[in-house]
């Protein structure tokens, strides 16, 4: 207990506490000038009537979905492709992980040019047959922008995850599985994906928490528009505390948040442990 009891202490001081404190907080008026006053519902109510917070709820789900969907299977085949054994792998897999260190405002910036009208991106596509496109000022373009990122940035990383699951199959199995007959299409599916399932929850989960309190990239990239297109709950939380003063609003919102991603993390277990359950 001595030595497990300072760990125990700095979650409850800087992590739970302050959780707690923020749930407590939701149920008060609080402008940081005087002291916080009970309203019971009210900040739940006043949000769930709110259009703005309809549209960042919204926004925040198709983020969650695009990101966490695009980032898994990039990620996976990524890995795939590395486990080829071919010649410079390793210097591949250096080159793409190096995304995941970058500092994330740099890419943020970087991007913000990359995705202007007469940027690199638009010169690209130019002689593929596509017009101009409006990146970041057209409200159907601007979340798959902010997704497209996200998956640049974050599916190297998973990469790795997926590449040690994949070296961690016996190659046993494959040579039977060739023996017997089976194509590459049926081992990806009748041994591969099996064996991956723990580490394709893990991706899963974690890609989906990543994304759920993604700040810094649609507020730098975008600042949440065009209008309120990319304006996500995270992005809403720090206006209405920190730009309106209303914390008590902004904490109702941030429960919200989390009672979001509680519930998509307890859904994708269930999901996977009927997934195992059947492969089993």
């Amino acid at each position: 207990m001595a030595f497990v009891m300072p760990t125990i202490l700095f979650f409850l001081v800087f992590k739970y506490g302050p959780m707690l404190w923020a749930m407590g907080l939701s149920f008060t008026t609080y402008d940081m000038m005087k002291p916080p006053r009970w309203v019971g519902l009210e900040n739940y109510e006043s949000i769930l009537r709110d259009p703005i917070f309809r549209e960042a709820l919204a926004n925040t789900l198709v983020y969650i979905a695009g990101s966490t969907i695009f980032i898994t299977l990039v990620g996976l085949g990524l890995a795939l492709a590395i486990n080829t054994r071919g010649p410079g792998r390793r210097a591949c897999m250096s080159a793409m992980f190096l995304t995941n260190i970058m500092p994330i405002l740099a890419v943020c910036l970087v991007w913000r040019f990359l995705f202007h009208p007469h940027g690199l991106l638009n010169q690209f596509l130019g002689p593929l047959g596509f017009g101009r496109l409006d990146w970041l000022t057209d409200s159907a373009l601007a979340m798959p922008a902010i997704i497209l990122v996200t998956v640049w940035r974050f599916a190297p990383y998973f990469m790795v995850v997926f590449l040690a699951g994949l070296l961690t199959i016996p190659p046993e199995y494959y040579e039977a599985a060739e023996i017997d007959g089976a194509n590459a299409v049926r081992r990806f599916r009748y041994l591969t994906l099996p064996l991956l399932m723990p580490v394709t929850f893990f991706v899963v989960v974690v890609a989906a928490l990543l994304s759920a309190r993604i700040f810094l990239m649609p507020f730098i990239i975008t600042g949440g528009g065009p209008g309120n297109a990319t304006r996500v709950l995270s992005m809403l939380i720090y206006e209405t505390g920190f730009s309106y003063m209303k914390m008590g609003r902004a904490a109702a919102i941030s429960v919200v948040l989390f009672a979001i991603v509680m519930v998509l993390t307890l859904a994708q277990m269930r999901l996977f442990m009927r997934s195992e359950e059947e492969y089993s």
